[in-house]
């Protein structure tokens, strides 16, 4: 049985930008670490897909019930899911080699790890705004000021 303050604060809404936010920091690690190797002999990048994360994401949105206390539970990706704590776990997946590798023997593309990056990093700004703004409204509302 949920408390007040856990129905209150655990809503879909909440938990998909909490999801969101966990995604984006382990994607930002994948890429850091493909950043960190781009010079590496016979390294292949490694990836999370944030399309088919969303996608999983959005079924659960439509899914879920303002009374269901089991959380968000997303499904049907090899790349990652939901843990029994409702966090995200990802296995990030190896890079396809392109048509051509470079002479290392790499598959790396700064410019698009650079993009991809950029591109997580406003990812993660934008859950980690909307839940501070959903704990301040909550904050304001507990001390019963309007702005």
């Amino acid at each position: 049985m949920s408390t007040w303050v856990d129905r209150l604060t655990d809503s879909p809404t909440r938990q998909a930008l909490a999801l969101t936010a966990q995604f984006a920091e382990q994607r930002q690690q994948v890429l850091a670490e493909n950043l960190a190797n781009v010079d590496t002999p016979n390294h292949h990048s490694r990836r999370l897909d944030p399309e088919p994360f969303q996608t999983s994401l959005r079924t659960a949105l439509d899914q879920a019930r303002p009374s269901d206390e089991r959380g968000l539970e997303l499904r049907g990706n090899a790349q990652f899911s939901t843990g029994a704590d409702g966090r995200v776990t990802a296995q990030p997946a190896t890079e396809p080699a392109p048509n051509v590798l470079f002479h290392d023997g790499t598959n790396a593309r700064v410019e698009q790890l650079l993009a991809d990056t950029n591109q997580n990093a406003l990812t993660y700004d934008l859950a980690t705004t909307l839940l501070r703004g959903q704990f301040n409204t909550l904050l304001s509302a507990i001390r019963g000021r309007t702005a």
